[in-house]
């Protein structure tokens, strides 16, 4: 077992670092007071293939492996956890349509987020359902040669600055009710797609939105793979997408100790600094132990999809662990800065704001640990 990265994926962890230290680092707070996308920044890291960086070259993508993809999520968010995030998610739609798009959908839609022209979406959680994917109601009935979706998705991320969005909608009753669910491309200009900013907590500068569709028409050919396969579809997605989210909040605990680490090694309290007072130094060994342990699991959830064997009960592991290491790490490093900390004047206000939802999106911890245990009962095979 060999626990170093290869000489290619330091390089890139090197360069990734760079480019983020210097146009990511610096404008954090501005971003997030804003409450603005940042589009430039998301264009300058397509410009350098690290954004769907594991998606081959003939589609605007950098070529490299899930691995690759992971340690850019990482360095990403350890730079800024707002917009390191912001960017990284820009590739949400991409998945579903390299995996089972046609080839036409592959250039017209997903080749356009690698080249910098807008970020994706994918529009799952409605007002009444959110891990129950099954319950979903919005609908998708074919008219000739078109689709007419109604319905409203809700916290959907990228949904009003998005060239598209995948859209899961209900195509047959089925009983069980999942095997009726389809995949669908939907661009943010046709009539009848509405978008409203929601307010959030943290990831202030994330573009997420309720989106309502009121009789929009789309071409057959939108349908993305199999009709009545979506759901199946979806699985596959988080198998992915789950290490993604485990590697963005493996950055942002970084992000946070790092920061932790250095205020306690220059501010001074009863004549000596933080760290040698044995109730800091025992924090920082403690986020030290988490992050380390997170950064296992992410790593070895990515270096399995590379190896064709991609685990569900791992992905999920992966985004458990790394999701609530962030936010106790956050919690901690704001408790290191005491009232600074509590302040807007450093960054650790930020990360543990944006660390919170780590354990809700994309799956909560409790979807999660049903996906593992599954996998101990013996209901799911890898």
């Amino acid at each position: 077992m060999n626990f170093e990265l290869d000489e290619e994926h330091k390089m890139l962890q090197a360069a990734v670092r760079e480019f983020a230290e210097k146009e990511i680092m610096p404008y954090g707070k501005e971003y997030d007071e804003k409450r603005e996308y940042p589009m430039e920044i998301y264009r300058k890291a397509a410009k350098l293939g690290y954004i769907g960086a594991s998606i081959p070259e003939e589609y605007n993508g950098a070529g490299m492996d899930v691995l690759a993809e992971a340690i850019i999520s990482i360095e990403f968010a350890r730079a800024d956890s707002g917009i390191g995030s912001a960017i990284d998610l820009a590739v949400l739609g991409v998945p579903m349509i390299m995996r089972f798009g046609s080839e036409e959908q592959r250039e017209n839609f997903m080749a356009r987020v690698l080249k910098g022209e807008g970020p994706s979406a994918i529009a799952i959680t409605e007002p009444d359902c959110g891990t129950d994917v099954a319950a979903i109601k919005t609908r998708a009935i074919k008219d000739g040669d078109e689709w007419i979706l109604n319905g409203t998705k809700t916290f959907i991320t990228n949904g009003s600055v998005g060239i598209f969005t995948i859209v899961l909608a209900k195509t047959a009753k089925t009983n069980p009710p999942h095997r009726g669910i389809s995949a669908f491309i939907v661009e943010p200009e046709r009539e009848g797609y509405t978008a409203r900013q929601i307010d959030k907590m943290g990831m202030r500068c994330h573009d997420t939105c309720e989106i309502m569709l009121n009789g929009v028409r789309i071409p057959e050919d939108h349908l993305v793979g199999r009709e009545n396969n979506g759901f199946y579809q979806l699985m596959a997605f988080f198998n992915e997408s789950r290490i993604k989210i485990g590697a963005i909040h493996l950055g942002i605990a970084l992000g946070a100790y790092e920061r932790a680490l250095s205020y306690a090694k220059e501010r001074k309290s009863f004549g000596k600094p933080l760290i040698e007072h044995q109730a800091i130094a025992f924090k920082l060994a403690e986020m030290y132990t988490a992050i380390e342990a997170s950064r296992l699991l992410v790593l070895k959830a990515a270096w399995l999809v590379d190896k064709g064997k991609a685990d569900p009960a791992l992905s999920s592991a992966a985004k458990l662990y790394a999701s609530e290491t962030a936010v106790k790490v956050t919690y901690e490093a704001v408790q290191i800065f005491g009232g600074y900390g509590y302040s807007k004047e450093y960054d650790v206000e930020r990360f543990y704001r944006d660390a919170r939802v780590g354990t809700i999106y994309e799956g909560t911890s409790e979807a999660q640990k049903i996906v593992i245990s599954r996998k101990l009962a013996g209901k799911i095979r890898v």
